[in-house]
C-alpha cells in the first residue's frame, strides 16, 4: 500500500511541474500579441472604447484581420495598433 501511495504522489508531483510549465508558456504567449483598436467613428480619441479590440500573433495575421474588416464594412476604419 506504501508503494502504491508513493507511486500516486510522484504522479502527482509530476503532473504539478508539467502544468506550472505549460501555465509559463501561455503567460510568454500572451507576452508576444498585440492589440489592434478599430474605430468607426470620425474622430477616435482616448476617452471613447473602440468599436473593436482585436489580438494579433503575427503580423500576417495582423494584416489580415485589418483586410478583412474594413473590406466587410463600407464606412470608415481608424486603426490604432498597441
Amino acid at each position: 500500500m506504501t508503494v502504491f501511495g508513493s507511486i500516486l504522489i510522484a504522479m502527482l508531483a509530476a503532473l504539478g511541474v508539467a502544468l506550472s510549465v505549460l501555465e509559463l508558456v501561455r503567460v510568454r504567449r500572451a507576452g508576444n500579441s498585440e492589440f489592434i483598436c478599430v474605430s468607426f467613428l470620425d474622430e477616435p480619441s482616448e476617452d471613447v472604447m473602440p468599436d473593436m479590440l482585436i489580438i494579433c500573433r503575427t503580423d500576417a495575421e495582423q494584416e489580415e484581420i485589418i483586410r478583412r474588416v474594413c473590406a466587410s464594412d463600407g464606412r470608415r476604419a481608424y486603426i490604432k495598433r498597441i
